[in-house]
């Protein structure tokens, strides 16, 4: 046993030739229990590793763990309170003990870090908020906080399945962390990281007042024109704040625009499912990104060693700014090659349209997103300078002299089904099993897809999950656009050929 564990060791430690404490990110004091007494031990935290001596900074620590998949953080509690962190690297384990205080502290700081362990003792699930291919999204509680956060569960075996899956899900959740580390009140935080048995989770911010598209859902009419300039105002100081990292969103869409509340002042970019840093070659999915939003000259690719640059983002934001001023697709065909056929030439042309529906100002500040050329299309800083966004009492005035109608069909919206036994909620929040009045949701935690909630639970799904199209009801105006718009959550593989 001695020498497996010299083994584990030594693997790291030749991992991890030197210590530079200047680039420590937090340290503090945890003890160590002996077969009798306790031993003081100094925890050192850094971006990609932790080191753990018997002394202060020493050049040799008793050990270095690498922060990956490999190495995973486990919170022991005693009546609803910290008492100890396990480091479990391999099938090692390495346990510490302090203060309720002094642990939830490095809980805090090493949240960004370090993938942690049985999320189910920190969080409740409530609802389920969104499925896709490799994800589902969940509303939770955290059980001593008591606030609401969401969290993507992303599933292992679809993701280590697909061609360089776990290596564009490391970059998220690194774009997620550089991002979540500096802060901006457009950019939705990263909170925490945790892993399972069959699930990775990125615990985030809830953003109650749903999606851009969702919105879009409700209206019957184009937004005001000083609603638009303040969207796309928060959407281009996100995007500037993501561009100074040199990172690409790749996937701006409405779906992918959240607000905290009602107020549209509370914009956040969300899903980095698909970022990726500029210098990075080469890039995960050279080709890649939603038809109807994604840049032409990601589109004109045809090498694995692609280049481009974060005006990319730039352009889909131009198709959004789009969207909201006209109220219907850019590049609109029923068939996804044509539409990226069309996607790829990019030949538009602002002026079919009236003065009524699009003034000289708002032509010019397209023109400067939707540019084909990314060598003269205009980055965010620049944009945020563009009259659109300054503008005078005369332009206001005549912004409210024009409403804008929708002319689309009556949108079509399955009724959505109720769920009282969802597999997904059914499962138990703690680790002991819990059965149900159906035996087959008998649940472990350790066998189960994700996170758990107590039985009987309903769920109404929301509009934009899979939904059985068979049974329809009629409301608002927006079949056209919403219906469009919705049709671009594709698996991203579809354009990666």
């Amino acid at each position: 046993m001695r020498q497996k564990s010299r083994t584990v060791h030594d693997r790291v430690q030749n991992t991890l030739q030197s210590v530079d404490y200047n680039e420590c990110i937090y340290q503090c004091i945890l003890t160590k229990k002996k077969f009798i007494g306790k031993s003081p031990r100094y925890i050192y935290l850094f971006k990609n590793h932790i080191c753990i001596g018997k002394s202060p900074k020493v050049q040799i620590p008793e050990r270095q763990f690498v922060i990956n998949t490999d190495t995973r953080i486990q919170w022991l509690y005693s009546k609803n309170m910290l008492k100890s962190i396990i480091f479990q690297v391999g099938n090692q384990s390495y346990e510490y003990f302090g203060s309720n205080e002094q642990l939830r502290e490095i809980k805090l700081k090493f949240a960004l870090y370090a993938f942690q362990m049985k999320i189910q003792d920190e969080y409740q699930a409530e609802s389920i908020l969104g499925k896709g291919s490799y994800a589902t999204v969940l509303e939770l509680t955290n059980l001593y906080n008591h606030q609401q956060y969401a969290a993507k569960c992303i599933d292992q075996q679809k993701i280590n399945e697909k061609k360089n899956g776990y290596r564009q899900l490391m970059q998220e959740i690194e774009t997620m962390r550089i991002l979540s580390e500096h802060k901006h009140q457009n950019i939705l935080q990263l909170n925490e990281l945790y892993i399972g048995n069959q699930n990775y989770y990125l615990v985030m911010e809830l953003a109650k007042g749903g999606s851009l598209l969702s919105l879009m859902k409700k209206r019957s009419t184009l937004f005001s024109r000083n609603d638009i300039r303040i969207i796309m105002r928060q959407l281009l100081e996100g995007l500037a704040f993501i561009h100074t990292f040199n990172i690409m969103h790749r996937d701006l869409k409405p779906e992918n625009i959240l607000f905290m509340s009602k107020d549209l002042e509370s914009l956040k970019i969300a899903d980095f499912g698909l970022a990726q840093f500029c210098d990075q070659h080469p890039y995960t999915y050279p080709k890649c990104g939603t038809p109807g939003f994604v840049a032409p000259e990601i589109l004109e690719q045809d090498t694995e060693f692609a280049r481009y640059t974060t005006v990319c983002d730039i352009f889909s934001a131009g198709v959004i700014l789009y969207v909201l001023l006209v109220g219907e697709p850019l590049f609109e065909k029923k068939d996804k090659r044509e539409q990226l056929e069309l996607n790829r030439r990019c030949e538009i042309n602002f002026q079919r349209f009236s003065q009524d529906q699009l003034d000289d100002i708002e032509r010019d500040l397209m023109s400067k997103m939707l540019n084909k050329n990314p060598n003269h299309r205009w980055k965010a800083n620049e944009l945020l300078k563009h009259k659109f966004f300054i503008p005078s009492d005369d332009q206001i005035e005549n912004e409210i002299d024009y409403p804008k109608q929708l002319n689309m069909a009556i949108l079509q919206k399955s009724a959505m089904p109720t769920f009282s036994k969802n597999p997904f909620m059914q499962s138990v929040n703690r680790d002991k099993a819990l059965t149900t009045r159906d035996k087959t949701f008998t649940i472990r935690e350790q066998s189960q897809t994700l996170l758990t909630r107590p039985k009987n639970c309903t769920l109404v799904m929301q509009t934009n999950l899979h939904f059985d199209k068979s049974s329809q009801e009629q409301i608002n105006p927006l079949e056209k656009l919403t219906n469009f718009i919705g049709s671009f959550n594709l698996i991203k593989d579809e354009i990666n050929q």
